[in-house]
């Protein structure tokens, strides 16, 4: 899904976010580089990042550009993950690694597992 559209998804599956304090971390900024992640299979291309303030999050392997031994963020990046619950209408905007970066209703943005959601059309 290209970032500059928009489409409207339904929760069909609950989700507790493990992590309730979203970690930000800025184009240019230097983050190095942990574990990738492989506990799920839909869930490719993550790397556990810590950044200048000992800040760690999940991270798409698509938002770093690494040159040498030295890894930068190549845009802004918020790792909160929505809590969902079923019945919940979702606008998405982009569709990454087995996640859609989301915003609720009542305004509030982050990612949601693509196993949890589905497309959705009100006629």
């Amino acid at each position: 899904m290209e970032k500059s559209e928009s489409k409207i998804y339904l929760v069909i599956k609950d989700y507790q976010s493990p992590y309730p304090s979203p970690i930000l971390f800025r184009q240019g900024e230097q983050v190095t580089i942990g574990k990738e992640f492989t506990d799920d299979p839909d869930w490719q291309d993550w790397l556990w990042c810590t950044g200048k303030h000992n800040n760690s999050a999940w991270t798409p392997k698509q938002y770093i550009t690494t040159t040498g031994d030295i890894s930068r963020m190549n845009r802004d990046y918020n790792a909160m993950e929505l809590s969902l619950q079923p019945g919940e209408i979702l606008t998405v905007t982009e569709i990454l690694n087995g996640f859609a970066l989301a915003e609720k209703e009542n305004g509030l943005k982050g990612w949601a597992p693509l196993k949890n959601i589905t497309p959705y059309s009100v006629r």
